[in-house]
Order: structure tokens, then sequence, then C-alpha cells
């Protein structure tokens, strides 16, 4: 059975393991396993596509699935950028998870929930199927560690939304509901599975190059590092982080704007991407998230337009090569584009309201004019997990600690990449919030900054987030009293005081969708303060 008829029999089976909206997403819809397992893990060459085809379904194959809340939450809910498109009044929904207004019944939090669920239901019911295959012994491990890495980070980005979550790890009868289980239990099955991933998984270097997509021991370990980090467990973040740094299959990218070309493919500093092809079809459907990015003067939609207090972040730093690969300025040539001389970000102009909140871009999800391909579906990967986040990582884990001089030693890798100075004399709180700051540049729009503002604690043990968002936080007031930004000022179109509805008892999680509330009959209970 080939890739293409493999993947669309792997949706035929996800739709009959993951339940209709009309009742609980948790629920697994009556089939009998047995036959399926039967007909499609026989042999080697089955069990082998369906782990392959599994890839698939972290990102899906359209922009709505899972890319659009990964930017949505992790950078319009954050200070790094704002909804954006200001010429459209169809993005309610949107605007109430960067703004702060959101309820129970969000279309686009329930739809990430969705998707998250319907992929995890795929992995189990492929797990069961290879788990009572008889392949190799070999082959069955592997291919299930694969599946149990992909499984662990989809729980990983539900225990960073949601609070703990209903654990399913094996495909249910029809109608059974799973309470959910607590913060600290989620993590444990997270870290359990991925030590057993990384004790099994191939290095980077021992899959052929057809094979670099697929999980490894450094990818394996690397969220685990990540997932010690969450969980506050800064020893073993660190170890963790620094088993991944010993491994020498990974490194920094030469240049910084290396790993944001459009051919950029599993590169060095690249530990776990999603391969990406300008095609509708599988195995490779398009990177769903670059129009949705990019402004509406330069064939986009103009959502997640880039925040001047971010820009002032990377200006105050002086650091101008993360500023241009990071951010398209409207009137500003396009670094790495000969043929965008000038960018058209499309800002307030002084009548209307203008299309672009700031005028400002991601560059990350960029591509030249020259490499755009005609049928407007676009190859550029999406790059999960890689190696400065490992840097990243491990010095603030060892800063937590007062493990000053292994905190200074990753901290200066990221820095000297792009030319900045590190002060060798920074320790404690200082250190860490160097770190911290360093995390958000090198970092910035890839999804990441608003679960940083969360976990973060100051010196009192209080939430960072609770200093930035709310009617007195510090992004408020710079936008509110502090801001010159013609652009952002004066187009009242998306709200000048983003940020100002944050409520610091009710917002450091999102919501559980109220239909999955509803359908379970109470059994998932609902984060508080949302109805």
């Amino acid at each position: 059975m080939n890739n293409k008829s493999f993947i669309y029999t792997s949706i035929i089976i996800a739709s009959l393991a993951v339940t209709s909206c009309k009742k609980s997403f948790l629920d697994q819809a009556p089939y009998n396993a047995n036959i399926v397992e039967s007909q499609f893990y026989t042999t080697l060459d089955q069990c082998n596509t369906s782990t392959k085809v599994s890839y698939r379904y972290v990102d899906w194959d359209s922009w709505w699935q899972t890319q659009n809340w990964r930017f949505l939450s992790g950078e319009a809910a954050s200070d790094n950028a704002w909804i954006g498109n200001t010429y459209q009044n169809t993005h309610a929904s949107w605007d109430a998870v960067a703004h702060y207004t959101i309820d129970a019944g969000n279309d686009r939090v329930e739809g990430h929930w969705i998707m998250l669920y319907k992929s995890i239901g795929i992995w189990n019911s492929t797990i069961q199927g290879i788990q009572r295959s008889t392949i190799d012994a070999s082959s069955k491990q592997q291919f299930i560690a694969e599946l149990k890495f992909l499984r662990a980070w989809n729980y990983f980005d539900l225990v960073r939304n949601w609070g703990g979550v209903s654990i399913v790890t094996t495909i249910l009868p029809p109608q059974t509901h799973v309470a959910r289980s607590s913060v600290k239990e989620v993590y444990d099955l997270i870290i359990n599975d991925l030590k057993e991933c990384a004790a099994v998984l191939p290095r980077k270097s021992q899959y052929p190059a057809a094979d670099k997509f697929r999980a490894t021991k450094g990818a394996a370990l690397t969220l685990l590092a990540k997932t010690y980090l969450y969980a506050e467990d800064w020893a073993n973040a660190e170890a963790t982080a620094k088993q991944v740094i010993d491994l020498g299959d990974y490194n920094l990218e030469s240049s910084f704007g290396n790993l944001w070309s459009y051919t950029y493919k599993n590169g060095t500093e690249s530990i776990f991407e999603i391969q990406n092809g300008s095609s509708q079809q599988p195995p490779l459907p398009a990177n769903g998230y670059v129009i949705p990015m990019n402004s509406v003067a330069d064939g986009g939609w103009g959502y997640i337009s880039v925040t001047s207090d971010l820009q002032n972040a990377f200006m105050a730093e002086g650091d101008s090569v993360r500023l241009q690969w990071t951010i398209n300025r409207h009137g500003l040539p396009v670094i790495g584009d000969p043929n965008n001389p000038k960018f058209d970000g499309k800002p307030y102009t002084g009548s209307g309201s203008g299309s672009s909140k700031s005028g400002r871009f991601s560059r990350k999800r960029y591509v030249p004019k020259s490499q755009r391909p005609a049928n407007g579906l676009y190859a550029l990967n999406d790059i999960i997990l890689r190696f400065a986040d490992v840097l990243l990582i491990h010095a603030e884990a060892a800063a937590m600690q007062n493990h000053t001089a292994e905190a200074l030693s990753s901290l200066k890798r990221i820095r000297d990449r792009v030319g900045l100075t590190t002060d060798i004399t920074l320790t404690g709180w200082n250190l860490t919030n160097a770190v911290r700051k360093e995390r958000r540049l090198e970092l910035a729009l890839e999804g990441d900054r608003l679960y940083d503002l969360r976990r973060w604690k100051d010196q009192s043990g209080t939430p960072v987030i609770n200093s930035v968002f709310g009617p007195n936080g510090s992004f408020v007031k710079y936008n509110t009293q502090v801001s010159t930004d013609y652009w952002e000022v004066n187009n009242k179109a998306e709200p000048q005081n983003k940020g100002y509805n944050f409520n610091p008892a009710v917002h450091g999680l999102w919501p559980i969708p109220n239909s999955e509330v509803v359908s379970s009959e109470g059994v998932v209970e609902q984060n508080p303060g949302y109805f």
C-alpha cells in the first residue's frame, strides 16, 4: 500500500476512532479493532507506512487545524503580536483570545481541543495495531516509540493550554467519558513515555536522508527537557538538555537567517520539523500558515501582526540580525528577498481603519517572491523543536539553580551567533532575567511566548504574566500611555488596550470547550472562571 492510499485509510480509521461532535471528543466510536488491525498492520511495510503517515497529524493539512492556535494563542495572546487584521470583522473568536474576553463557547479553542484529541485517537489506534502485529520486535519497538513521541507532543500542548486533561492512551468503548487527570499526572505520562522513546529511538545521524524527519533520541530528550522546564524540575531540565547538547547531533546554524530559508529542510539545528510540500495531496500537504501571517498587500491575510513592543525589545538590545529575520517592517527591505526592497505592511494611513494594526509581520513565515509556487501552496517546513531552544532550556534551568557558569555558557552560544556580547558577571535573578529576555528574542513568533509568560514566576513566586497584562500591566500601560507608534495608536479597529481584560484568577489557562463539558455530562470539569 503506498503512502497516498494509506493516509486516506488512516483518515477513515480516525473517523472511526474519534466520534462526531455530537458526542464527547474523547469517546471512541464502535468498530471492530481486530478487523482493522488484521487488514492494515500485517506487514513491516504497512506498519512502517502507517507510522510515517502519522507525522502529518501534528499539523494536519490546513491552516485552521493546529497551526492557527499555535500562533493565535502562543503569540497573538501575548505581547508579541496583535490579531492584526483590521479590514475584516469576521474574526470575533480570534479577538476574544488575544484580548482575553474568551468564553467556553469559543470555536478556536474548541477546534484546537478537537484536533489534538483526534490526533491522539489516530496514534493510539496505530500503536494498538502495531502492538498486535507480527513484525520483528525491534521495528515494532521503534514504530511505537515514534508514535508515543507524537502523542507526548500533543499532551504537552494540552497541559500547557488547559492544565490537567483527560488521559486517553487506548481505544475506548463508545460513550466512555474520562475525567481530567491532574497536571502532575499528565506530566508524568509525558515524562515516562519520552524516557521510553529516548531509550529506543535512533539518533538523527542513524536515519537515511529520506527519514530525517522522523522522531529521534534527540527529539525525545528535547521534548523531555522542555517538559521538565514547564514542570519546574530544574535539575532534570538542565541534565536532560545537557544530554542533547552532548549527543553532538545538533548545532546552531552558522547564520540565524539560514533557518528561515524557504529551502531549509532538517538542517543541523533542526531537531523535529514537519515536512511540507507544494501540493494539496498527501503525504506532503502545503504549509497552511504562510499566507495568514503575511501582509494583505503582499498576498496574505494580515493576521498575527507584530507589536512595536517586540520590535523595541530587539532595538533595545542592539539586535539587528534577529530583528530583520524576525520582523518584516512596512517601508523597509525584506532581508533575503531582493525582489521586495520596500515591504508593504498595509498599515493605518490616516483614513479608515487600514488593513493592519501595526504594519509588521513575521519574516520567519515569509517566502521570497521568486520562490513562491504558482499554485500558492507553500513547501515551507514547520520547525517544532530546534537546538537553540535546547541551549535556552539548559541556560534557564541552570540559572534557576545558580549554576552560573553553565547558564552563561549556553546563553553566550546563542548571543555569539548574532554578534551580541554577553555580560559574564551576571548572577542570580539578573542572569535568569537575561535568559528569559534572550528566549523572547530568539524564539519570537514561533508559538511559545504566551506559555513562557504563564510559567515564569518572579522572585515572589507570582506569575510574570500578571505584571504584563491586566489594567496595570506593563504591556497595557505601554500601549495606552507610552507608545507613540503611529500605526498602532491610530488604528482603533483593534483596541489599543490589548491585555486589559486579563484576569489572573482565570486566564492562566484556557477554557475547556463547553461542548466537551456538556457532552461528558460533567465528567470533564471546566476550568475556574469560565462559563
